[in-house]
């Protein structure tokens, strides 16, 4: 079991670096396997930014899946290539797709709705395939004869070549025990982890189309945060924020955006406690950077409390619009990236302001007794003016 010391995140990075330099690729499974893990650890921090233990492997097949999702459409009219085999996730997606008539936009939670059995068991076929294929053989280094393996991220309790009917039963432990600090590196490294495994995906991607994308392009396709519409949410969240942009106070009137608090690049999630309305000009103010703790973190936290009216507000939009929301996987997200930024990190308080981040006050603010202290202030129109 790999050990680490307190000054050796980096040597866990140069690791995981090391898979995707030297690691054998036939499909781009590994790059969403290691996106999932990531996502996970940092949604499921506990109120010190700890990640648990040890993480589901059906959970991270339902990652893969979603991760999938909205890639698996034509591009410039033509299926991509993401594997050198036929029959990969990617392609399956794709002909269930094209079968059921599942155009491009439509959000897993839609398909899901609309063909609940079908959808069920494609997710099924994928979560089986993460976990015998990808998850065992992620942490390995090289390829053939020369092939050697460091399960330095995690540890599964099933052998390599589980076959499929293990997979499927009830009593299955898919639990993936992650080692010592691998899930807090893997929070603490996410924002440099991220760019640099979407970036290998869509160049995995690109050089088996060649002849028709280019890298830069492709990013935006398989990853951009444009792929679903958060366009039927805007007027709830509006009305849910009483008519006031999230960040400047002021009144919301005509070019009404929707933004995400935790930024795309940083973390996916369009739930919907992760929305806000806000102006164009503060959305383009604060394009991918974290927002300041005060005012604007702890107005956000205080959606999540309870009694707040802009959390009961919320509710009524999610029962009306059947839109995704997880209120606690959101706030662990907060607290994952929130408490490991270090100290100093620049982060956006008005158009051209930025203040220096102080890990103890995000804290204070991210505990229970922050959510209370400020759940008033989420719920008073015009209470800050940038």
């Amino acid at each position: 079991m790999t050990t680490w010391r307190d000054d050796d995140a980096i040597a866990f990075g140069e690791k995981v670096i090391s898979i995707l330099d030297t690691g054998r690729f036939t499909a781009t499974y590994k790059y969403a396997v290691l996106l999932s893990l990531i996502d996970l650890c940092v949604e499921s921090a506990d109120e010190n930014g700890l990640p648990p233990p040890s993480l589901s492997g059906r959970e991270i097949g339902r990652r893969v899946f979603a991760m999938y999702w909205p890639q698996a459409v034509p591009f410039d009219g033509v299926p991509l290539r993401q594997s050198t085999t036929c029959g990969d996730i990617a392609e399956r997606i794709l002909r269930f797709r094209l079968e059921h008539g599942v155009v491009a936009g439509t959000s897993l939670e839609e398909a899901q709705a609309a063909f609940p059995r079908e959808m069920a068991s494609l997710e099924c076929d994928v979560i089986e395939t993460v976990i015998r294929m990808p998850l065992p053989k992620l942490q390995r280094f090289g390829s053939g004869v020369a092939v050697s393996e460091d399960r330095f991220i995690y540890r599964i309790g099933w052998p390599d070549e589980v076959a499929a009917s293990r997979v499927r039963r009830p009593d299955f432990d898919d639990r993936l025990w992650l080692e010592k600090r691998a899930g807090e590196l893997l929070v603490r490294l996410s924002g440099l982890l991220r760019p640099l495994i979407r970036q290998q995906w869509a160049a995995f991607v690109a050089d088996r189309n060649r002849e028709r994308t280019d890298e830069a392009y492709l990013d935006e396709f398989l990853f951009g945060a444009a792929r679903i519409s958060l366009t039927p949410v805007r007027r709830s969240l509006a009305r849910a924020q009483r008519g006031r942009c999230f960040y400047c106070r002021g009144q919301l009137r005509s070019r009404v955006e929707v933004d995400h608090f935790i930024p795309w690049s940083r973390h996916p999630d369009n739930g919907l406690d992760n929305l806000v309305a806000a102006h164009s000009g503060c959305n383009n103010a604060k394009r991918n950077a974290f927002a300041a703790v005060h005012p604007h973190l702890e107005r956000w936290v205080g959606r999540f409390s309870p009694s707040a009216v802009e959390r009961r507000r919320l509710d009524v939009a999610t029962r009306r619009l059947s839109w995704p929301r997880d209120p606690e996987r959101t706030l662990g997200a907060a607290r994952g990236l929130y408490l490991w930024l270090p100290q100093g990190t620049k982060l956006w308080a008005a158009d051209g302001r930025f203040v220096d981040h102080d890990p103890d006050v995000a804290r204070a603010a991210l505990t229970t007794p922050g959510r209370d202290r400020f759940m008033l202030a989420a719920d008073q129109p015009g209470d800050y003016d940038a």
